[in-house]
């Protein structure tokens, strides 16, 4: 076996412009099957969020961004004349995209007192705003933030102080809450709200709530009606379509992985069929030339597989450190696990050993003499 080894060795090493051909084509591929691997498998991880309640929420139509929404005065009348016999309470809110400290994340604003009953806001760490500079942020962005309570964070040119840090079912995994009166000052922006959340009243039934404003001719045409846990699941059924593309990228990847292994052992068997002849003209047995084959066509798919590898766990490091990324207000966090990274690996080794296999069969049904020919 030794000899077998050192052979390979000494062969992979005097053509190395061909071997570091080779090993980078193939890197390439298990580089990009990991971090494709790694986002459909953060994709999925999110599908599993609990949904929100059974609150209604108030939109202006027409409107994909529902931040570019604004609420006119006949919403807030349809929806007061309800109270208290199909309504207990209603919340009106304002929420945009804008950077926070390093980050792109949805900020919302409401209440105070609405955060816990309405939007299900539950705090975790700390205390909710008592001042005019102070914010809460969600578990999520807080963790790929390295925040804490008692934070400072710069959001429109203000320094803002992280009073608390909660948690939150639905869509907004990462996200922002002010007092709406900070937001006014912060923006200095009074055009209006741009949703309504509607708790139905103890005892009603939310379908016939929803029925009812759908067929008021104040907000019919004009706003969309609709239950909270059908706007969360509207981004879910856009995460579940992403995670569907990662996964299929992530399998043309994994071909990638399976014919580029393959073709390499063949074709560097094939390339050789001077040279194995030569091997069995001096005395060495089938299984010798098979075993160097093999061992050569091994070491160079762990040589490609440890550079993907490496170059896929460097780029989802200093991805995480440098640049989180976040789609749809959800950190996402890349990350190669131990069961990624055996799954390429036997992928390697088998189509390696397979490749190898297969050429040498070839080759061993060809005479000696006929071997040397083909050099």
């Amino acid at each position: 076996m030794l000899p077998v080894l050192r052979l390979s060795l000494v062969d992979i090493l005097h053509d190395r412009s061909r071997t570091l051909l080779s090993v980078t084509g193939l890197a390439v591929v298990i580089a990009s099957y990991f971090i494709l691997f790694a986002l459909s498998r953060t994709f999925a991880s999110y599908l599993n969020l609990s949904m929100a309640g059974r609150n209604l929420i108030v939109l202006q139509a027409g409107l994909f961004e529902p931040s570019d929404a604004q609420l006119g005065p006949e919403v807030f009348q349809a929806v007061r004349e309800l109270i208290p016999t199909m309504v207990s309470r209603i919340s009106p809110t304002v929420f945009r995209y804008t950077r926070v400290g390093e980050h792109v994340v949805p900020l919302s604003a409401a209440a105070i007192q609405d955060w816990e009953p309405v939007y299900h806001l539950k705090l975790v760490d700390g205390a909710w705003p008592a001042g005019d500079q102070e914010i809460v942020v969600s578990e999520g962005i807080a963790q790929a933030s390295d925040w804490r309570a008692g934070s400072a964070v710069q959001i429109f040119g203000s320094r803002f102080t992280i009073s608390g840090i909660f948690r939150v079912p639905g869509s907004a995994f990462a996200s922002v809450w002010m007092p709406v009166q900070t937001y006014w000052a912060l923006f200095d922006s009074q055009r209006g709200y741009q949703g309504l959340f509607v708790q139905p009243a103890a005892g009603v039934d939310p379908d016939a709530l929803l029925t009812r404003l759908q067929n008021d001719p104040r907000l019919a045409g004009g706003y969309t009606v609709y239950f909270e846990e059908n706007y969360s699941r509207r981004y879910n059924r856009l995460i579940q379509d992403m995670k569907s593309m990662m996964a299929l990228a992530s399998g043309v990847a994994l071909l990638g992985i399976v014919f580029g292994i393959f073709n390499a052992a063949t074709l560097s068997t094939m390339e050789r069929g001077r040279e194995l002849g030569i091997l069995l003209g001096i005395g060495f047995s089938h299984h010798s030339v098979r075993g160097f084959t093999l061992i050569r066509s091994l070491l160079l798919g762990l040589l490609a597989y440890g550079v993907g590898l490496v170059v896929a766990s460097v780029y989802t490091a200093s991805q995480q450190a440098l640049a989180p990324l976040f789609i749809f207000g959800f950190p996402f966090n890349l990350q190669i696990t131990a069961g990624m990274a055996a799954n390429g690996l036997a992928w390697v080794l088998g189509m390696a050993s397979l490749g190898a296999w297969l050429s040498t069969r070839r080759l061993f049904k060809l005479r000696v003499v006929e071997l040397l020919r083909e050099g």
